[in-house]
C-alpha cells in the first residue's frame, strides 16, 4: 500500500475524510474541504461539478482506480474531501 492510500486511510479513521459525491459537494459547501481526492476512473462530472461550485482549494487525481482506493480505505468511491489542513498537506506531498 503507498503512503497516500495509507494517509487517507488514517483520515478516514479520525473522521475527516468525506466520501462519496454527495458527502463531498456538503463538505464543500459548507467549507470544510481542504483537499479533493479524485480516482483515475472518476467521472468528469465530479470536474465540471467542482469548478461549477468554485472550490478553491486544490483538487488532485490518483494514478489508482476507485477499486484500489477503496480496498484500501474500505469505502469504494471515486470522490473523497479531505476536511483536516494537516492531512491535506501531507497527502499532497506524496503526490
Amino acid at each position: 500500500m503507498n503512503k497516500t492510500l495509507s494517509l487517507l486511510g488514517i483520515c478516514r479513521k479520525a473522521g475527516k475524510l468525506s466520501v462519496g459525491h454527495d458527502m463531498v459537494f456538503q463538505s464543500v459547501r459548507k467549507g470544510k474541504a481542504k483537499l479533493i481526492v479524485l480516482t483515475k476512473d472518476a467521472s468528469p462530472r465530479h470536474i465540471r461539478e467542482l469548478e461549477a461550485a468554485e472550490f478553491a482549494g486544490r483538487v488532485i487525481t490518483l494514478e489508482d482506480t476507485s477499486d484500489i482506493v477503496g480496498a484500501s480505505i474500505g469505502k469504494r468511491c471515486c470522490i473523497y474531501a479531505v476536511e483536516d489542513d494537516g492531512f491535506a498537506k501531507a497527502i499532497e506531498k506524496t503526490v
